[in-house]
């Protein structure tokens, strides 16, 4: 079963809530200092073969992530979302998809970007 790890943009709270119904998860923060660039930790998540949980949807168009990202390996999860959902819409999203991300990262080839848009749909995006 694979770690995964959740950037920043993702509430801790959701990463305890997980981590209390047993299941494997990181939050930046406590593998990292809180300011943590992408580009010094995305090498360092792939190096650990950690998975990726994000909202950033920006992170592969931006050079230097865009950089680390084709550099490293890193497998992982984009939330598209349009609209920004409160904490409880976040908690909601996660949890309805979160069984299919735990199998995906045992069948897809890596390494795998997945997006998952509003509605639910995952789209590779690389």
């Amino acid at each position: 079963m694979s770690t995964f790890f959740f950037d920043n943009n993702l509430s801790p709270r959701l990463v305890a809530g997980l981590r209390g119904f047993g299941e494997d998860v990181q939050h930046l923060r406590e593998a990292f200092p809180p300011d943590a660039k992408d580009p010094v930790w995305i090498p360092q998540v792939a190096a650990w073969g950690w998975i990726l949980v994000t909202r950033d949807k920006r992170i592969r168009s931006r050079p230097l992530e865009a950089e680390a990202l084709a550099g490293s390996g890193l497998s992982g999860f984009v939330f598209m979302q349009k609209r920004e959902p409160d904490f409880w819409g976040w908690v909601e999203l996660v949890v309805r998809r979160w069984a299919e991300m735990r199998r995906l990262t045992e069948t897809e080839k890596k390494p795998f970007l997945l997006g998952i848009t509003e509605r639910g749909k995952m789209e590779r995006l690389r």
